[in-house]
Formats: C-alpha cells, structure tokens, sequence
C-alpha cells in the first residue's frame, strides 16, 4: 500500500479525530475571509483614516484595520494550536511505521499527506461558510454606521488574501510536522500520546507564594496606574505569569496534598481530581490566551465607543475569539478525553459502573470548565468594573459581553 493511500485510509477510519481539527479550521478560514472583508471593502474604510505621505511616519493605519489583522493572526495561531494536538494523538502510528522500517521521510509525508487532505477539504468550505456570514457581517457593520449600500457587496481582495493566508498555513504546518518528526524518537512518540506527567523539571525551583503574589499583584497595579486603554496591559501580563505559575508548579503540589489528607477514601473524587489536574495543566495556554484576547478586546471596544468602525470591529472581532476559543477548548479537551480512554477501560474492569464512570466524566468535565472561567475571570470583571467606573462602558452592554463569554463556555458543558 503507498504512502498516500495508507495516510488516507487511516484518516478515514480515525475520523474522530480529525473532526474537529477540520472544522477549527474551517472556523477559522471563514473569520478570516471576514475580517479580510473588512479590511478591504472601500465602504467600510475611513477616508480621513489612512494618509499616504512621503515617509512612513505621515501612514496612519486605523484601528479597526488593526484589529482585523490581529483576528486574523488570532485564528492562524488556533490551526497551529488545534494541529499541534492533532499531531500529538498521531504518535502511536508514527512509532510503528517507524518500527516497520519506513524512514523520517515518509513518515513525515504521511502527516502531510493527511494535513494536505484536511485543509484542501476546509478551504472551500470555510470560504463558502465566510461568503455566506459576510453579509450579515456588512448588514450589522453598514447599519450601525448608516451606510446605504448592498450588503453583497465582497471585494476581489478578501478571496486573494485568504488563499495566501491559507497557503501560507500549509507551508508552515508542513514545517511543523518535519520538525516534530525529528525531533521525537520512537520511544518518546510511543510514550507521548498516553503520558500524562507533568512533573516538575526545573533547576532553580521558585516557592508557589511567588507565583500567588504575582497573580495577586497583577490586580494590585490596576488600581495603581493611571486610567487608560492600555494601563491594563502590563498588569493582565503579570497576571498571566502568575497564573501559568500556579497552574503548572503550584497546583501539583496542592493536589497532591489535598489528595492524601483527604480524598484516599473517596474512590470518585480521587480519579476526577487526578484527570483534573492533568487537564488544567494542558490548557495553561488558552487560559493565557483567554487573559489576553479578552480583557485586549474589552479594553479596545471600551476606548473606541466615539469611534463607529473601531467599536462595531471589536464587538464582532469579541464575539469571533470567544467562539475560536471555545471551539479550541472543546477539540483540546475531546481530544484528551481520547487519551484516557485506556483509563476509563481499565476502570470498568475493576468494578466501576459505566454510571459510576460517567459520573467522574461529569465531575471532572464541570470542575475543569470552572477554573478555566474563573482565573481568566478576575481580571476581566475587574477590567470591565474601571471602564463602567470611568464611565467608558454601560453596565448592561459590560453584562452583555460577560455573559456571551460564560454563556458559550457553559453551553458546550452542558
């Protein structure tokens, strides 16, 4: 069997997961031709916005242009993120084709072959998705600002810059799965895919109280600077380096000790906490992004409420990275519940019940949707509560925003 019909024959049958990192891309290609949309549609551009001088100091870019390109690198980074962990639950067929003689080069051809396939089927229908949304886009984006205009309306560019944006992200995720291909030998790509230990590796070892104190202080320097736009900036960064801190050195500790003083008795609580904690540690990142993209958009939406193009971009731009980082959180965590499922097994073979093992699915699935809530939360009700405070946003539209953000995190809990 050749290299191209084995890759896509195990596609097929391994479908599962694969499902979800299409439609992440297929997502995220549709954002993009949007927000391309925006950016190129003559109507939709500020006259007195871009100036062409002699030099470039005299080219002001708008804001809601970039906004747009930032979304866009928003949902390129969500295909390397999604493939990343495509790629990881890939090993196990990796190691035994290597096993079978096959060399670094086929393997990694076979990973491209698959990557290739999934991308030439999203493509199409993540432009047919963003052809199909743009519209509505331009009917919210052309009434606020009281355009009359048809709202079919797409310019030549948006189809030409998406196509580059894509063919760069095949260029680039081919790159990834070379590397990854050679920097893994067949014990670690044997072991990556059921590992589930994050044990602390580091050689100057930092007290938890550090990382607590940061978190901590983060909150501190808001009230501390001078209110503006991008005061919040540098305390959001602190934050998120104390958060990543607590996460992934401070929380092993405490779930460790919690575990022997209190939960060798209780036989559900023991395993979910366990899963619990692994999980949390896999999601330092979209925490931080979270942190970031969140509280970022708030802050512009926030600052550009006397600016028409501006606000009406951060407000669609909110929406669209609330929905890529749920998307994100459901196919990370999907996946990872794939990577369990030898621990699921073995637990049915020493008595639990599937209602017993259900009910440490649900346990752990609620708890883990909770802390991804709640720390990236502080900070951004505080961050919306010093703009209500200075009178830059309503407290219904602030609600609005808050509830979007926990709405969506909790419907696909439930």
């Amino acid at each position: 069997m050749g290299n191209f019909k084995f890759a896509m024959t195990l596609l097929v049958k391994e479908y599962k997961k694969s499902a979800f990192y299409a439609l992440t891309m297929v997502f995220a290609i549709a954002v993009c031709f949007i927000f391309f949309n925006i950016m190129n549609n003559d109507l939709l551009a500020d006259p007195g916005a871009v100036v062409g001088g002699a030099t470039w100091n005299q080219v002001n870019v708008p804001l809601s242009t970039t906004l747009s390109f930032i979304i866009i690198c928003f949902c390129c980074f969500m295909i390397f993120f999604a493939n990343s962990f495509f790629i990881s639950r890939k090993t196990n067929e990796i190691a035994i084709m290597t096993l079978s003689g096959n060399s670094s080069f086929k393997s990694t051809k076979y990973l491209i072959y698959q990557t290739f396939v999934l991308l030439l089927i999203a493509a199409p229908i993540g432009l047919a998705l963003g052809m199909a949304v743009t519209p509505i886009s331009n009917y919210w984006m052309f009434h606020y600002l009281g355009i009359e205009a048809s709202i079919y309306h797409i310019p030549s560019a948006a189809f030409m810059q998406t196509i580059v944006v894509v063919a760069m992200i095949l260029v680039a995720l081919c790159v990834f799965a070379s590397g990854y291909i050679y920097r893994n030998d067949i014990s670690s790509l044997l072991q990556q895919e059921k590992a589930m230990d994050f044990s602390d590796k580091r050689k100057l070892v930092i007290p938890s109280a550090v990382y607590l104190f940061l978190y901590v202080f983060g909150i501190v320097m808001m009230f501390m600077n001078e209110h503006s736009a991008t005061a919040y900036i540098a305390p959001t960064g602190v934050g998120i380096v104390g958060a990543i801190g607590l996460i992934r050195y401070a929380l092993p500790e405490y779930i460790k000790k919690f575990k022997e003083k209190k939960l060798l008795e209780k036989r559900y609580a023991l395993i979910y906490v366990s899963n619990l904690g692994y999980s949390i540690q896999r999601a330092i990142l979209l925490i931080s992004l979270m942190m970031i993209s969140v509280t970022g958009m708030i802050a512009a939406i926030a600052a550009n409420q006397g600016a028409p193009r501006e606000y009406i971009t951060g407000v669609i731009g909110y929406i669209v990275i609330i929905i890529l980082l749920i998307t994100s959180i459901v196919y990370k965590f999907c996946m990872e519940a794939q990577t369990r499922k030898t621990l699921f097994f073995n637990l049915w073979k020493i008595g639990y019940t599937r209602k017993e093992i259900t009910k440490i699915i649900k346990y752990e699935v609620f708890y883990f949707y909770l802390v991804l809530l709640l720390i990236p939360m502080i900070y951004i009700i505080i961050i919306s509560g010093c703009f209500i405070y200075h009178g830059e946003m309503s407290v219904a539209f602030n609600w609005g925003l808050l509830y979007s953000c926990c709405l969506f995190r909790f419907n696909y809990l439930l």
